[in-house]
């Protein structure tokens, strides 16, 4: 008599806005450090329990081993996973096969994920019928009166250290910050506080505490990316081991062409320049100082492209999303903008011939205290003119590899260090001089003095404005505001010396 085998999948939806609930850099970390630590190590471990009513079901099939050059190859071994009935536990899913008592499984498991993870929405279905859903997990605080210092939400009940602050946290906080100090210790179990260990992050010391820490005067970049057409590319063969193999080497490809581009834009000492907040199978989010966020995403794609040169099959590229503002700006609403912008890119890259599919990166630049919708901002700020003399002053979203295409995101930077030699005044005035009109414009242009123009031509412009199908477009706004990313917040720096020269 067979024994009839039952898969339970239990998914985690609205992470992302999980992880902004406590709108601190460490809780942020903390949060994502409980996300690993339930998701990999908590929930495998209930289900190998023995004497609960359930039994695992060891996988018949054939599971990719742990990939040798993956910087955490000791962790990501599907082989010795399936062996003992976990199919996955990675990218905000937890799979495993069960020869018995599935049921009573889900029920322990939907009681860990709410004391381990309160507030995070999860869904649980064994053999792809829906069973458990998550609950408001009831608090046991003490009854004290004080709401939380940081959320304002639940009750002061336990006390945290920071710096010089003692705040009065609610227990979901406090959970948070006690997960953020085994990241920081190197015992975090996620996978970007593993990665972390096998990088310079590990050689800078004590991680940032706050936003603030982490850019100082300068502005915040928050960058979204996620793998384009990764459901098309796995395929008609959907068997547990393909699919497996297919997810296992997308994560890989991920993480070896982050350690590279961490180790290349951080420096050998001081202070840690960015810091992830999640990685998952094929999605990154991370928190930058603004002057590095571009060229990091550059390095990141080209490392992804190298890896996978001979590679005649489905690639992995990037949908990518960059804003970049104030560290003030509430991080929920920065993330929203990514996000957007990260849609922006996955369109463009949907519209891409088969021969030519890339990276394809879009972002956004905020110097004011708000942070507007991008969509609605271009619409009003980028479109002029109408029928054939349609003008749009941006290429963006655009690919980001190219380095002398002007109308890639590598070909903006390196025009950009051309550009450093021409007056900004001058070419600040051109990029105003764009929604005018194509005369003022142009007349703006064979205005610029000899020299300009030659820096101009040398970073890729020779002429304001090119014909794009049936629109003019031009490669000046993308240009000018690339070079000036590394500038944002030197005027306050600068403010700030002037004050404590004349107060010597």
């Amino acid at each position: 008599m067979s024994t009839e085998i039952r898969r339970v999948h239990i998914e985690l939806s609205r992470v992302q806005t999980w992880l902004f609930a406590v709108p601190r850099l460490r809780a942020m970390v903390g949060a994502n450090a409980l996300l690993g630590e339930t998701l990999r190590v908590a929930l495998p471990k209930l289900a190998r329990e023995t004497g609960r009513g359930w039994a695992l079901a060891p996988s018949s099939e054939r599971y990719p081993i742990a990939h040798p050059d993956d910087p955490l190859n000791e962790h990501d071994d599907p082989a010795v996973d399936a062996q003992h009935g976990i199919i996955s536990r990675d990218g905000g899913h937890f799979e495993a096969l069960f020869t018995s008592g599935a049921e009573a499984f889900v029920d322990a498991a939907g009681q860990l994920l709410r004391s381990s993870l309160p507030g995070l929405r999860f869904r649980v279905s064994i053999d792809g019928e829906p069973r458990a859903k998550s609950q408001v997990h009831l608090s046991t605080e003490l009854p004290v009166l004080a709401p939380c210092e940081w959320t304002g939400r639940g009750l002061a009940s336990a006390i945290v250290e920071q710096g010089d602050e003692r705040p009065g946290v609610s227990l979901d906080v406090a959970q948070r910050h006690e997960a953020a100090r085994r990241a920081e210790e190197g015992t975090a179990v996620d996978v970007a506080s593993l990665l972390r260990t096998k990088t310079k992050l590990q050689k800078l010391g004590r991680p940032p505490q706050e936003l603030k820490d982490l850019v100082g005067r300068g502005y915040l970049a928050l960058i979204h990316a996620d793998g384009n057409g990764v459901g098309s590319g796995l395929g008609k063969d959907k068997s547990d081991s393909v699919r497996a193999e297919f997810f296992h080497r997308n994560r890989v490809l991920l993480r070896r062409a982050l350690k590279k581009a961490i180790d290349v834009h951080c420096p050998d000492q001081g202070q840690a320049p960015l810091i992830p907040l999640m990685l998952g199978g094929d999605d990154l989010l991370l928190v930058a100082r603004a002057e590095i966020a571009l060229p990091f995403v550059v390095t990141l794609c080209a490392e992804l492209e190298a890896l996978q040169k001979e590679r005649i099959d489905f690639k992995l590229t990037l949908g990518i999303g960059v804003a970049i503002a104030k560290h003030t700006i509430p991080i929920h609403r920065l993330h929203e903008v990514a996000e957007q912008l990260a849609s922006s890119s996955k369109r463009r890259f949907r519209g891409l011939d088969a021969d030519k599919k890339c990276s394809v990166v879009d972002w956004a630049v905020f110097t004011t205290a708000r942070v507007d919708d991008p969509e609605e901002v271009r619409r009003r700020d980028w479109l002029r003119g109408s029928g054939d003399d349609l003008r749009v002053l941006s290429q963006r979203p655009v690919d980001v590899l190219g380095e002398h295409r002007i109308d890639s995101l590598q070909g903006l930077l390196r025009g950009a260090r051309q550009l450093v030699r021409a007056p900004r005044s001058q070419l600040r005035y051109l990029v105003d001089q764009l929604p005018r009109g194509r005369a003022l414009s142009e007349l703006a242009f064979a205005e610029l003095p000899q020299e300009v123009r030659g820096v101009l031509a040398e970073a890729g412009v020779t002429s304001p404005w090119r014909r794009v199908g049936s629109a003019s477009m031009t490669a000046l706004l993308d240009l000018v505001e690339a070079t000036e990313v590394s500038r944002l917040g030197r005027n306050s720096e600068r403010a700030d010396s002037a004050e404590e020269a004349a107060d010597v």
